[in-house]
């Protein structure tokens, strides 16, 4: 059987075609194309050769631009392949790439290669064949045909996917990944609203290689913040199944359109109950060998979910709102960490739903709590009708206080962004 090689970041068209290729499939994780081009490159071999490099739809011009010279250069007459979802534009940059073939189906459900050898047929129309290369009529096609799976494969159950183990970040990129810890002294301050902004924010700089935890095991609301309607919970993905196969564990991730995954909270209280801190842990310890960012939400105060989530975590963005109540507990909360040592090398004050009119300023909420406010949140009626909408504010593209706010927060996690050392805390107002 010829060999097929996929590079691309859409988990569920790698799945239906690791159910329906198997042996003859090899994947580049999309989770390397958070690190360019480059890093996808650096882990082929070329006695690895595949006869055809498919190129997901999902990748920018640059992206195919140097990834279909660097398999020219790696496998000399290989097939290179991009699917396009939308053939807008293509006509006009795909004659000056190292292509041959560009499918445009209507629907990227399946591919089926034929069982004859090296030659594929086409089963819906293609968009563009390159006629400027003199090789054009020995291309090999592929077939994309949604109907190709019966009913019951259109959703793959977990005992019916048998792919291959997944490569861990660390291991094969050699890149560090980030744990944040979303967390607060007390509820109702904007926790879940930072924490999924954060992750909308992070999947614009790494996409697909984001996810979002929610460790609030009995009332987590981050499913309803994000509009999603999960098929899997908190409670499965720390089965015994998903902590012995992190590519089981990844069946039970909820995509979200903007780009990451999430572990979306438990239905409810009692079945949240079941999951331990060491569970967390586990769940924690396995995210961070995939992602470049694992985004955890966690309950209010210190409880075993919250201590488990602080204890891996890089970074802690802690917030409070603009009131006496929150910042005397916050100053506890930060006390606390500090005495049983578990205060993450990196954290970032959010200073939520910030007025004129609550009677204090920020320099009243940093000399309550012992540390300067780094981000400073406007309240806003926006940022309330984004959370019923199920819509985070970052994800509308509307350009307001609020979201400037938390730009500035997404952008402290943004290498290229250099902040100075000195101006990682500096002093706030609201304005």
């Amino acid at each position: 059987m010829s060999r097929l090689l996929l590079i691309g970041n859409s988990h569920g068209f790698e799945t239906r075609l690791n159910i329906l290729l198997g042996a003859a499939l090899s994947l580049v994780k999309g989770q390397f194309l958070a690190f360019g081009p480059s890093a996808v490159l650096d882990r082929l071999h070329a006695a690895d050769r595949p006869d055809v490099a498919l190129l997901g739809s999902a990748l920018s011009l640059a992206q195919t631009n140097v990834l279909s010279t660097g398999l020219a250069i790696l496998y000399p007459g290989v097939g290179i392949v991009i699917v396009r979802g939308n053939r807008a534009g293509t006509d006009q940059w795909v004659s000056d790439l190292t292509i041959h073939t560009v499918l445009s189906p209507s629907d990227e459900q399946a591919v089926a290669p034929t069982p004859t050898g090296a030659r594929y047929s086409c089963g819906v129309p293609c968009s563009v064949r390159n006629p400027h290369r003199p090789d054009a009529e020995k291309t090999p096609q592929l077939a994309l045909e949604s109907d190709f799976f019966p009913a019951s494969a259109k959703e793959p159950d977990v005992a019916t996917l048998i792919p291959p183990a997944i490569e861990t970040v660390a291991a094969a990129a050699g890149i560090r990944c980030q744990v944040i810890a979303v967390v607060s002294a007390k509820g109702g301050v904007g926790k879940t609203t930072v924490a999924t902004n954060l992750a909308v924010g992070l999947a614009k700089q790494a996409p697909m290689s984001v996810v979002l935890v929610d460790a609030d095991v009995q009332f987590g609301d981050v499913a309803t913040a994000l509009s999603l309607s999960p098929v899997h919970t908190l409670p499965d993905a720390v089965t015994e199944a998903a902590q012995l196969d992190t590519m089981v564990l990844k069946t039970y991730l909820t995509p979200h359109e903007r780009g990451f995954y999430t572990v979306c909270g438990a239905n409810t209280p009692v079945e949240g109950d079941r999951v331990t801190g060491d569970q967390l842990s586990h769940l924690i310890k396995q995210l961070r060998e995939v992602f470049r960012f694992v985004v955890i939400d966690t309950a209010p105060g210190l409880g075993d979910h919250a201590l488990a989530a602080l204890e891996l975590a890089t970074d802690a963005v802690i917030v409070c709102d603009m009131s006496v109540p929150s910042a005397r507990g916050l100053r506890k909360e930060l006390a606390a960490l500090v005495s049983i040592g578990i205060m993450p090398s990196a954290r970032h004050v959010v200073l939520n739903l910030g007025d004129h009119t609550s009677g204090i300023s920020v320099r009243d909420i940093e000399a309550t709590i012992g540390a300067p406010v780094d981000i400073a949140i406007r309240r806003s009626k926006l940022v309330a009708l984004s959370t019923n909408r199920g819509v985070p504010i970052l994800a509308d593209g509307a350009r307001n206080p609020a979201s400037t706010a938390l730009t500035a927060l997404v952008r402290r996690f943004d290498p290229s962004a250099s902040l100075k050392r000195g101006r990682l805390h500096r002093r706030v107002v609201v304005a």
